[in-house]
């Protein structure tokens, strides 16, 4: 078996961007990032299918806390291009340990965002 590096610059600098913008809660750049027919799965909300309804779970959260930071510890790239961030977010009071998994559009727009909380 070949060893095989995958490193996407693209889609990792999409992702940070993506943790940048929510940071500050800046719905409008967020849109940008995402595909029309976009997913989000989220151990709170569920599924959330469509952009303007997962812009809508984000403009909930933004304006139900005041304070949001992240922090990322790993990005991991399968060969599908799929790629797994693990990040420390910090959210009103909150520390959680997260993984978010992205899928992207063959334009490089986040198609689905699979969030899961760990311990």
């Amino acid at each position: 078996m070949n060893d095989c590096t995958i490193d996407n610059i693209i889609r990792s600098q999409i992702v940070e961007d993506y943790f940048y913008f929510f940071e500050n809660k800046d719905l409008d750049s967020i849109s940008e990032l995402f595909s029309e027919e976009c997913y989000l799965v989220d151990w709170n909300v569920g599924k959330v299918i469509g952009k303007e309804n997962v812009l809508d779970v984000y403009s909930s959260i933004f304006d139900s806390v005041k304070k949001i930071e992240s922090h990322i510890s790993h990005i991991h790239e399968d060969l599908g291009g799929t790629l797994t961030c693990e990040i420390k977010l910090i959210i009103g009071d909150e520390t959680i340990l997260i993984a978010d998994i992205f899928e992207f559009d063959e334009n490089d727009n986040i198609k689905a965002i699979r969030a899961y909380k760990g311990n």
